[in-house]
């Protein structure tokens, strides 16, 4: 593990994140001296489940994925973090806080880790804190009931385009490139769907004209249409 000093775009990137974004310069400062940068290569565990909660992250570069194992050694990927995110804040405030999933590099990422005990200090001194915290938390929830939700209620292919339009939330354009981030097998674990049910599920809407599968992209053809198709659940 390589721990180093936070340079100045690490910083501007931790200043702009949800979490810490109310935070005064001077608590802002504090944060900064319990913090470390770490660089992962991919498969490079950060911790594991059921370890002792120490730090919580933030990800300035490259993918964390969160994982839960069955006691039969299966996989389900929880989560995967992206750049400008945080982890592992959740259980912060149990009482004896573990872990609740595994973290793993699936690209070169750089990660800000934040001291945990030091952390929960600073935001005890300060009730502002403590409400902007559970906000932040509070968004974190509903976006997992939704997960739930959406993994529960809906078929492959509704997760597929659910997905995939929410990388694209900001086209402008019909058409939209998607840069698949990590690969097809992890999209699919992350959808609670099987490799198998994924590639069907693309085949049909490529067979549909609703999108083009190149090798690490995929060519939304017509977001309205797919957008249109999501709202009414006619998938």
């Amino acid at each position: 593990m390589i721990h180093e000093a936070l340079n100045q775009n690490v910083v501007a990137a931790l200043r702009e994140c949800v979490m810490f974004s109310g935070m005064s310069d001077i608590q802002f400062s504090q944060v900064l001296q319990f913090s470390d940068l770490l660089h992962k290569k991919p498969d490079h565990m950060l911790f594991q489940q059921g370890m002792d909660l120490s730090h919580i992250y933030f990800v300035y570069d490259g993918a964390i994925k969160l994982v839960r194992s069955t006691i039969k050694g299966d996989e389900k990927i929880i989560e995967v973090v992206f750049p400008g995110n945080t982890f592992a804040e959740g259980v912060l405030f149990a009482g004896k806080p573990k872990y609740p999933v595994t973290a793993i590099a699936l690209k070169p990422s750089i990660i800000v880790s934040i001291q945990a005990q030091p952390f929960l200090k600073l935001l005890k001194s300060s009730a502002d804190l403590c409400i902007n915290m559970l906000g932040h938390l509070s968004v974190r929830l509903h976006w997992m009931v939704k997960e739930l939700d959406k993994q529960t209620l809906h078929n492959a292919a509704f997760r597929v385009v659910d997905y995939f339009l929410t990388q694209a939330q900001d086209a402008a354009e019909d058409e939209f490139t998607l840069k698949l981030k990590v690969t097809k097998r992890d999209i699919a674990s992350r959808l609670s769907i099987k490799p198998e049910t994924f590639s069907r599920a693309l085949k049909s809407l490529e067979n549909k004209g609703l999108i083009v599968i190149e090798e690490k992209k995929i060519i939304l053809k017509n977001l309205p249409q797919l957008r249109s198709l999501l709202n009414t659940e006619a998938l």
